[in-house]
């Protein structure tokens, strides 16, 4: 709880099989009440994998809530309880078929703060290794797309990558990189 706040009351208004929506009552630090409401759902996690030659694996997907098809880094929701590590390894792995020697962590970041209560962690793999995708039955539209590091950072200011845990994964990598 942010110095000063407290919490009167709490509701859940609604609870759904991925997301929870919760109404609170505060009391701020200078003693005046306020109401938020917002959404709980498991942390998420997006992988850049970079390979050797400087390629990043992006995949296309239609996505429902959008109603636009998205270019993104594999990824998705962790597991309840499920470390995000290794949740990003399993996404990679289902979704682009990828495993990696190494996966270190770029950062966390919060999905939308004023709205919902949920993180997102942006991981950079690398020693990568290819295989069969095991995508769900909802993926089943995903292709997988390979392209140069810089690209993808022009893609991110282009408007073709439009994707918040994306953009800032890609940007990120391309700092650690230096290109």
């Amino acid at each position: 709880m942010i110095d000063g706040w407290s919490t009167v009351s709490s509701t859940v208004e609604y609870t759904g099989v991925r997301v929870v929506v919760r109404r609170d009552s505060v009391r701020r630090a200078d003693q005046s009440l306020g109401t938020y409401e917002y959404t709980e759902s498991v942390d998420g996690v997006r992988v850049v994998a970079l390979d050797d030659r400087g390629h990043v694996a992006l995949v296309e997907e239609n996505v429902y809530a959008c109603g636009q098809r998205l270019l993104m880094c594999p990824g998705g929701g962790c597991a309840p309880g499920e470390d995000p590590l290794s949740a990003a390894r399993r996404e990679l792995a289902e979704e682009a078929g990828i495993r990696a020697a190494e996966v270190e962590l770029l950062t966390m970041m919060w999905r939308m703060p004023a709205g919902a209560r949920t993180r997102e962690h942006l991981y950079l793999a690398r020693g990568l290794s290819l295989g069969e995708h095991q995508r769900e039955a909802s993926e089943a539209d995903m292709e997988l797309r390979w392209v140069a590091l810089e690209e993808a950072v022009a893609m991110c200011g282009n408007g073709q990558i439009t994707e918040a845990g994306t953009l800032a994964a890609v940007m990120l990598t391309a700092q650690r990189t230096g290109t």
